[in-house]
């Protein structure tokens, strides 16, 4: 556990005992292919006490939803809607999901992917809300694509839906190979609402993508640069899902990388550049 903050009420996760580290065959297959997706990396019983969590991350009135993203959107009839997007570094509020059995797994299969120890790696993590009938697609992109220009990264993202994940309701989806590749053009795909939502400029070939279905509990894994998608949740019941972003700890370039995108993106929300982070659910500086 980390200095994140003192205990939440959710208390600790239910599944502490339950491990599982990948095989050979999958690190390799990783390294070739630049994502891999598995069964299971929690318990039912712990996917339980995450959903509690998570409900009460995008809930307004909860200390718990103090970094959660809203967005407008629009239903069916193109009637405008508040929806929840994103909570940004729940770990903060509930330090609890830093001693998760899902953390823990996911950070074996990190540190084998990226041929490193476990304690050379550290997380921040995001959950995801794509609401029923009306959730938008995520744009094809590199996540490499929105972090600081100025730094380098090792990075390895796991997702994991809280639910059975069809394809319908918006699980993941890769294209096999592109993290061989450096971070590609990107630009924002709306600008007047979401300057800070990326698309790859390059059209992408989606008879190469690969869909990966999840059950509850199961996860998939990719590289810091390989290019993948969500499609629109056209089922009638909310998509949620836990992702966690393992790193080695970010070095400064040289030459910061030519990201524009971000730049113009900073420029219109008035943001400064910055080398704070948020690892182990704390801000840390270079």
């Amino acid at each position: 556990m980390s200095a994140a903050g003192p205990p939440s009420r959710f208390g600790p996760s239910p599944s502490p005992d339950f491990r599982v580290f990948p095989s050979e065959e999958e690190v390799n297959f990783f390294g070739e292919y630049g994502f891999l997706a598995v069964d299971r990396l929690t318990t039912d019983e712990e996917l339980e006490w995450l959903g509690t969590v998570y409900a009460a991350c995008f809930d307004r009135e909860d200390e718990a939803a103090t970094r959660t993203r809203w967005d407008m959107e629009q239903d069916a009839a193109g009637k405008p809607l508040e929806t929840r997007a994103q909570a940004f570094f729940p770990e903060m509020a509930v330090p609890e999901l830093l001693g998760s059995a899902y953390r823990r797994n996911a950070r074996h299969y990190a540190a084998a992917f990226l041929g490193v120890a476990t304690d050379e790696l550290t997380c921040w993590t995001h959950m995801l809300h794509k609401p029923a009938s009306i959730g938008r697609p995520t744009y094809w992109h590199q996540d490499e694509a929105y972090w600081e220009p100025a730094l380098d990264y090792r990075a390895v993202g796991a997702w994991m839906p809280l639910q059975d994940c069809p394809i319908e309701m918006g699980c993941m989806q890769f294209i096999p190979g592109s993290h061989l590749g450096g971070v590609l053009p990107h630009h924002s795909r709306r600008p007047d609402i979401r300057p800070d939502l990326y698309e790859v400029v390059e059209a992408v070939d989606h008879g190469l993508a690969v869909a990966c279905p999840l059950p509850a509990g199961g996860a998939t894994f990719h590289h810091s640069r390989t290019l993948h998608y969500t499609a629109p949740n056209t089922t009638s019941q909310d998509r949620r899902a836990y992702a966690i972003e393992h790193e080695t700890s970010p070095t400064r370039r040289a030459t910061p990388a030519d990201k524009p995108w971000v730049e113009a993106t900073r420029q219109r929300l008035g943001r400064p550049a910055s080398l704070v982070h948020v690892a182990e659910g704390e801000l840390r500086g270079l």
